[in-house]
Order: C-alpha cells, then sequence, then structure tokens
C-alpha cells in the first residue's frame, strides 16, 4: 500500500507542478517551469496537504539533470570564447563570486541570528533557483527560505532589465564589439543507443564519485564535470530536450517545497527589510561591474549590462537578443559566471563552517 501512495503522490505533485508551469508560461513568468512548479507546490504544501512521494529519488533525478543542464555549456566553442576574453570573463566571474559571498554575509549580520551562515550565502549567491536550493540541501540550510530569496531576485531583474539597461545605454556611448569567434561545436538532434548510454553512465558515475568525496551540491557538480568532460572530448554537444529541462525543475520543486512552511512565512515578513538590501546590493555591484567591463573591454552598455547582471543564462540571452547586445558575450559570461558560483560558494561556504 505504502508504494501505490507514493507512486500515486509523486505523480499528482508531478501533475500539479506542471497546471503551475502552463499557467506561469502563459502569463510570461520569467523561469516560468521553476517558478509556477514552485508556487502552486509551495501553496499546496503550506494549506497543510502534505502528500508522500519518492522524494530520495526525485530528488537525485532533478540534482543529476540540473548538472546536466550546466554542463551543456561547457564544450570547445565556448573554451574558445573563454580564451579570446580571458581577462574580462575571469575578472566578472570573481567579482561576482566576492560578490555573492559579501553579500551573504552582510545578510546573515542584518538577519540576527534568524538565519543560518549558510543559508544566507546560498539566498544571496548570483546564481539560480534551482543550482542554489541544491546547495542549500547539500549544506543543510533552510531550502524553502533561499528559494523565496532567489525567486524575489530573478523576478526583481527581469521586471527593472529591460528599463535599467535602456536607461544606461541612453547616457553612455556605445562601442564596436569585438569579433565573435566562429562556433566549432555541434549540437545533435539525434543520438545513437550507444552514445546516449555511455553519457549516462559517465554523467551519473561522477555524480555519484562526487558524493562518496562528500562534496557540496555533489550531484549537480558531478552531473557537470561529466557532461562538460564528454562535449569536450567529442566535440559534440548533448543538449536536453526543453521537456525534459522542464520536468527536471518541476522534479526539483517537488523536494523544495517540502521545505515550505508557515515558519518560512514568518520568517519572510520578518526579514523583508534584510531580503531587499540584499537584492538592492547585489544589483548594484552587478551594475558597478558592468560600468568596468564597458571602460575595460569597450563593449557596449547593453552588452556589458547584460553580461554581468545576476540572471539566469537562458533568459538573459533571450534579452540580449532583443535588445541588440552581442548574444555570444551575453551567454560566455554568465555560462562561466554561473559555473564559478555553483562551484566556489560552496567551497567558500566550507571553509566558513
Amino acid at each position: 500500500m505504502e508504494i501505490l501512495a507514493r507512486s500515486a503522490g509523486t505523480a499528482a505533485l508531478f501533475a500539479v507542478g506542471c497546471a503551475g508551469f502552463r499557467g506561469a508560461k502563459k502569463m510570461g513568468w520569467p523561469a516560468a517551469a521553476m517558478l509556477g512548479s514552485l508556487f502552486l507546490l509551495g501553496l499546496l504544501n503550506l494549506s497543510g496537504l502534505r502528500l508522500p512521494f519518492y522524494q530520495a529519488p526525485v530528488s537525485f533525478v532533478s540534482k543529476v539533470l540540473s548538472g546536466v543542464i550546466l554542463g551543456q555549456r561547457i564544450d570547445r566553442h565556448m573554451a574558445s570564447a573563454v580564451r579570446k576574453m580571458l581577462f574580462p570573463v575571469s575578472l566578472a566571474s570573481f567579482w561576482m563570486v566576492m560578490a555573492s559571498v559579501a553579500t551573504g554575509v552582510l545578510l546573515f549580520a542584518l538577519a540576527g541570528g534568524r538565519l543560518s551562515l549558510m543559508t544566507c550565502l546560498a539566498s544571496s549567491a548570483a546564481g539560480g533557483i534551482a543550482e542554489m536550493s541544491i546547495f542549500a540541501m547539500s549544506a543543510g540550510a533552510d531550502v524553502g527560505i533561499v528559494a523565496f530569496f532567489q525567486s524575489v531576485r530573478i523576478i526583481v531583474l527581469y521586471v527593472t532589465l529591460p528599463f535599467s539597461t535602456a536607461w544606461l545605454a541612453r547616457r553612455a556611448p556605445g562601442a564596436v564589439l569585438p569579433k565573435a569567434p566562429a562556433s566549432g561545436a555541434q549540437t545533435r538532434v539525434s543520438f545513437t543507443p550507444g552514445e546516449i548510454a555511455r553519457f549516462a553512465a559517465v554523467t551519473g558515475a561522477l555524480a555519484l564519485l562526487f558524493e562518496a568525496a562528500h562534496f557540496p551540491s555533489a550531484y549537480m557538480i558531478g552531473a557537470m564535470c561529466g557532461a562538460g568532460a564528454m562535449n569536450l572530448r567529442s566535440g559534440k554537444v548533448m543538449t536536453l530536450p526543453p521537456w525534459l529541462r522542464s520536468a527536471a525543475q518541476i522534479c526539483l520543486s517537488m523536494t523544495i517545497s517540502v521545505g515550505l512552511s508557515p515558519r518560512t512565512i514568518h520568517l519572510v515578513r520578518e526579514l523583508f527589510f534584510p531580503l531587499a538590501f540584499s537584492v538592492a546590493l547585489i544589483q548594484a555591484l552587478s551594475f558597478l561591474l558592468a560600468w568596468i567591463m564597458h571602460r575595460l573591454a569597450r563593449w557596449d552598455v547593453m552588452t556589458s549590462v547584460l553580461a554581468t547582471c545576476p540572471g539566469g543564462l537562458s533568459q538573459v540571452v533571450f534579452f540580449a537578443e532583443d535588445l541588440r547586445a552581442d548574444p555570444l558575450i551575453v551567454g560566455v559570461f554568465h555560462a562561466v559566471r554561473m559555473i564559478s558560483i555553483v562551484v566556489c560558494v560552496p567551497l567558500i561556504a566550507r571553509l566558513f563552517a
């Protein structure tokens, strides 16, 4: 009976997450699969209706797929682009990692002991909702608070980004963009069963190996390294289909929603001003970095702002195309920044612990 109850609960929660995703997508929400499913599943959990589900397998699958999604960006094309922009990319990644840590420490001080240091670091990091929630799970942080803080930051960023970039572009001179490196990667739609099996074996094995070594966010980072290694070795990019990426985010939302409780809502109310401060600070530091990139690399303001803003990779690249910035530079900066934060922030957090 328990197997049937858990199976039915897993299917029901996934269906609720899908409904949230479709609703958020129809309303034009950013990161619709994550925010929409997390919104509905969170409401369901806060209402007191807690359905049994296979939490460990669902969590494992979501973490590994999240790592593969990050690892898709590591290929020969990105390696070539990073070599051509090594100094500005390195500076931007170091800046955002340090800004995330500094904002997290300040948030911890402002919270007055109501949040753990790990929760504050994961909440303030300029990563993504999925990536920082996975780190929060591995570090024993308050996943509900982390997911809420990251969601607010992403929403504020995407609401203000078109206006802020347009405002800055009218007040600063443009510059000629550097010639974009030619793409050397091959994106393939179909793969042989043998290629898929090898890819799955390598990513799964590295995820388990990192977990055995007690690495922070082990399943995600291990799978990311495995996917990147396979892409670099073969010169081909194994891209997950959109439906599988969305399914991974819905599964992660199912796991995160378990950590939501009335206490989460109470803490959010108490910490409104620290929350607003942390969001404003990380935004201000990213705009300062954009100004430095504009002066240093002589890129136009729009490209500089989008390349350094603390948002998600896919959505910011879409903004770059809409606002006539250079999507290659924006994509490379965000891929390297996201990977740096996912790897470095958990390691720095371990030093604080």
